[in-house]
């Protein structure tokens, strides 16, 4: 994989990375490879070094990144689920963008063996049409893997566990709902989200208000945590004064000049926003959270074709995203609305 760049080595890979090798072993049939946004450091779904999609139900907006191929080739369906990568939400917004399910697994869930993800916050799934599909290709994928000593950590998943949870239902479940959270949403995520959560309750689920105090500082401590160990990766081409996309660039020389100490901080505040959700999480089985804050961005030909930089563009993908990533619980986009 050349994680959307032109940096990276441009020979094919000697071997299937292991939920690739995986998904063969079960009979999947690999169509080719999708384009992403570079090294995955844009949600928004552009990339002047690639042939990049527009979003399929709008082409004057962005198809979500940075798995943005994958979710574009499911929504358009070329294949009924795809393999993304999800440091911030690089899952969960193209899916949500374009209108299908994505997941990102827990914390070790998923070998990464053979991907370019690294660090502490990436992550491995799948984008599928389907929940059926969803959790077909999470159980063939998942696993312990010697080649990932991290999947020693996720608990074990009895065979066809996930496929048989989809006939449970949701009577009794408790879903806590943030208040704060959805108060920032745009009026029209914010009424999806309300009409699906009532939905929800009509078939039994219990709404349960909760408070996550650090849930609005999560987007800034995931940015220094995937930046900073992204800037690491990149060091050798960044220090060489490598042409990286402009977004890219920028967002690296601004991590360059954080100091250790505002390192420490975000790591800090990360164990704090890890306790605060494992306290949270002994009321309610799951969080219901708006995947995106406003609907997919408008973008011009010239904006898509040479990149953009729009903060609150990028923050409105990523607000709500990183509390999954950070700590290492997995999270689901389901299109509503």
């Amino acid at each position: 994989a050349r994680a959307g760049s032109d940096l990276t080595d441009a020979r094919p890979a000697a071997r299937d990375a292991t939920c690739v090798a995986r998904l063969r072993a079960a009979g999947a049939i690999v169509t080719g490879t999708t384009p992403m946004t570079e090294f995955g450091m844009t949600p928004l779904g552009f990339n002047p070094k690639r042939e990049m999609p527009r979003n399929p139900h709008g082409n004057g907006r962005v198809a979500g990144g940075s798995s943005t191929g994958s979710a574009v080739a499911v929504a358009t369906g070329m294949v009924p689920f795809a393999l993304g990568g999800d440091g911030g939400g690089s899952i969960r917004i193209p899916s949500a963008l374009c209108g299908v399910f994505g997941i990102k697994p827990t914390w070790g869930r998923v070998s990464r063996h053979g991907d370019v993800l690294s660090g502490t916050v990436g992550h491995l799934g799948p984008i599928a049409s389907s929940t059926l599909d969803l959790a077909r290709c999470l159980e063939a994928i998942c696993g312990l893997d010697d080649g990932d000593p991290q999947t020693a950590f996720a608990p074990p998943l009895v065979d066809g566990s996930l496929t048989g949870a989809l006939s449970r239902g949701v009577r009794g479940l408790r879903i806590g709902v943030e208040p704060g959270e959805w108060a920032d949403a745009s009026p029209a995520v914010a009424e999806a989200g309300r009409v699906a959560l009532r939905a929800l309750e009509r078939e039994g689920a219990v709404l349960v208000d909760v408070r996550l105090e650090l849930a609005r500082y999560a987007a800034p401590i995931g940015y220094l945590a995937i930046g900073l160990e992204s800037l690491a990766s990149c060091w050798e081409w960044s220090t060489n004064g490598a042409a990286f996309n402009a977004d890219l660039a920028v967002s690296h020389c601004a991590l360059s000049r954080a100091t250790a100490i505002e390192a420490i901080q975000a790591q800090r505040l990360r164990t704090g926003l890890r306790r605060e959700l494992a306290r949270t999480m002994l009321d309610v089985d799951l969080l219901a959270l708006p995947t995106t804050v406003t609907t997919a961005t408008p973008v011009d030909d010239g904006e898509f074709s040479g990149g953009f930089i729009d903060p609150r563009a990028l923050d409105a993908m990523c607000r709500s995203n990183f509390l999954a990533n950070l700590a290492g619980l997995p999270a689901l986009s389901a299109p509503v609305g």
